[in-house]
């Protein structure tokens, strides 16, 4: 189990590694980063750098917690989130290649297709990066399922420290309870009432 945890960690990393510099190099070979691509042009080359970046981070915040990652998670999850890492880095470190390998005088940047160029021979071509966006569309459910599951445990958490409060609060307005009024203290219970609901 931690092998394949070990193993998405260093996947990771590898990708924010590689993925720290697309930006500058795409946009210092003429490349337009503001060009849309994705399957509903849901993305500029920008925000797809920044999503597998901003990805990366919730992954590694996500994955921090070891023990809890492994019990929210199946093997066969784990398994398939670290195919798709795989296959975002494969992306990228195959993108780096081709623009240390981009050449201005033999290939020029197509102004209108997000990540196309075109040869000296007038071949269109596209950077590798633009499957990124099938991988980030496969990892972002479990993304997500994650996320919601850490939310829930926050939140849960919150719960318990508002509910020692209240129980807290009760003692030291018994006390008090006598100091109030008929209608301040039925103001009162029906305000701790609200908040148990709301836990």
């Amino acid at each position: 189990m931690a092998k394949s945890i070990a193993s998405i960690n260093s996947l990771l990393v590898s990708l924010k590694t590689v993925n720290n510099a697309l930006l500058i190099k795409l946009q210092q070979l003429g490349f337009n980063t503001n060009l849309t691509l994705g399957s509903e042009q849901e993305y500029t080359v920008k925000t797809l750098v920044h999503a597998i970046d901003t990805l990366a981070i919730q992954f590694l915040t996500i994955t921090a917690n070891r023990n809890q990652f492994i019990q929210r998670t199946s093997y066969n999850e784990r398994m398939e989130i670290e195919s798709c890492l795989n296959s975002l880095l494969s992306c990228l470190q195959q993108t780096k290649q081709e623009l240390a390998d981009f050449d201005q005088t033999d290939y020029q940047c197509d102004q209108s297709l997000a990540l196309f160029y075109t040869s000296k021979n007038n071949e269109q071509r596209c950077l590798k990066l633009l499957d990124a966006v099938h991988f980030i569309d496969l990892i972002k459910p479990y993304c997500r399922m994650l996320e919601m599951i850490i939310a829930q445990e926050r939140i849960h958490a919150l719960s318990a420290v508002l509910e020692t409060l209240l129980s807290k609060e009760n003692a030291a307005q018994a006390e008090k309870d006598n100091e109030l009024t008929e209608e301040q203290s039925n103001a009162l219970e029906l305000s701790q009432y609200l908040i148990r609901q709301a836990l």
